[in-house]
C-alpha cells in the first residue's frame, strides 16, 4: 500500500515543483545581484568604517554578521534551486 501511495504522489509533486522552480530560476539573477551585492558592500563598508575611524562606535561585528547572513541566504537560495531541480 505504501508503494502505491508514493507512486501516486510523485506526479503531484512534479506538478507542484515545476512552477515553483521556474519562478525561483527566473528570480535567481536578481536575488544573486541583490544579496551578493549587499554582502560585498556590507563587508567592505564595515572594514572601511573601522579602519578609517569615521564612526567611533561602529558596530563592526554586527555589520559583519548581517553581511555574512546575506551571503548565507544566497547560498540557501541556490541550494533550494538545486534541490527542486532534481
Amino acid at each position: 500500500m505504501g508503494d502505491l501511495a508514493i507512486r501516486s504522489l510523485r506526479p503531484v509533486w512534479r506538478l507542484i515543483r515545476l512552477p515553483i522552480l521556474t519562478f525561483l530560476v527566473i528570480l535567481q539573477p536578481v536575488v544573486g545581484l541583490v544579496f551578493g551585492g549587499l554582502a560585498l558592500l556590507g563587508v567592505s563598508m564595515s572594514f572601511f568604517f573601522k579602519l578609517t575611524g569615521a564612526a567611533p562606535h561602529f558596530p563592526l561585528l554586527t555589520m559583519l554578521a548581517v553581511s555574512v547572513g546575506f551571503g548565507l541566504v544566497l547560498i540557501g537560495y541556490e541550494a533550494l534551486i538545486r534541490r527542486l531541480s532534481r
